[in-house]
Formats: structure tokens, C-alpha cells, sequence
């Protein structure tokens, strides 16, 4: 009985998924390129994560990364998320998100790599029409 239980620890271990899993899982991802400065996109990724309802857990702006989270809920045991940004020049930036479910068995798991890009997408739009407007009302 011991020895299952052993077995069943280990299988359920290997099966997990870590935020340095979806950290080295780089250029495995969904990715857009956006046209706007590396701050803009930068300060744009957290709140697109927020609103996604994922916490985030950790970011390094000089390597170019942030780590998000989804802990469990009623159909997962969760998801870890990393989020790369590159600057290619000053108005062209790749960001690649990659998702992991923290089991790999769980096929109810949810895959943020588009609603994140997508959510992304919206806040930089909104932004832009926010200039455009500001702008335009001087």
C-alpha cells in the first residue's frame, strides 16, 4: 500500500508543471508582434495578466520575462504562464506567451497564450485611441 501511494506521489510530481517550465518553454508559445515602444508593451502586459484574472509572481525587465499564475479552480489544478517580450527596434516588439498546466493529465486546463495576446491587443489600442483623442482635443 505504501509503495502505491510511493508510485502515485511520483507520477503526480513528474506530471507537474513549474513556472520555470513555462519560463524555459521560450519560443514554444503563441507570439504577435506590436507596433509600440518596449515601455508601453511592458506596462501593458501586467494588466492584460490581472484582468485575465492570473496573478503575477515575478518579472525581470532587463532579461525581458514575466511569470503569471492560476491557482486551482473548480476544473484545474491551475497554470503557470511566462510572458517574453523583445524589443526588435524602437516601434516593433515580439511578445510570446507561453502556458503550462500545472498537470499535464488535466485536459480542462486553460491555454492563456491567445486571451492574453488578445487582452494585450485591447489595452495598447485603447491606449493609442486615448493619445489619438487627447490629441486631438488640444
Amino acid at each position: 500500500m505504501k509503495k502505491a501511494l510511493c508510485l502515485l506521489i511520483i507520477l503526480y510530481l513528474a506530471g507537474c508543471a513549474t513556472l520555470s517550465d513555462a519560463r524555459n518553454a521560450k519560443g514554444q508559445g503563441t507570439s504577435h508582434i506590436y507596433v509600440a515602444s518596449f515601455d508601453a508593451v511592458w506596462n501593458a502586459i501586467p494588466k492584460a495578466v490581472n484582468e485575465m484574472d492570473l496573478n503575477v509572481v515575478g518579472e525581470n525587465k532587463q532579461e525581458g520575462y514575466i511569470l503569471a499564475e492560476k491557482g486551482w479552480t473548480g476544473f484545474s489544478f491551475g497554470e503557470r504562464v511566462a510572458v517574453f517580450v523583445n524589443k526588435i527596434d524602437d516601434n516593433h516588439i515580439r511578445v510570446e506567451v507561453v502556458s503550462k498546466k500545472v498537470m499535464a493529465t488535466n485536459v480542462l486546463a486553460y491555454n492563456w497564450e491567445q486571451p492574453i495576446q488578445d487582452k494585450l491587443k485591447e489595452i495598447l489600442k485603447q491606449q493609442n485611441l486615448t493619445k489619438k483623442e487627447g490629441a486631438e482635443n488640444n
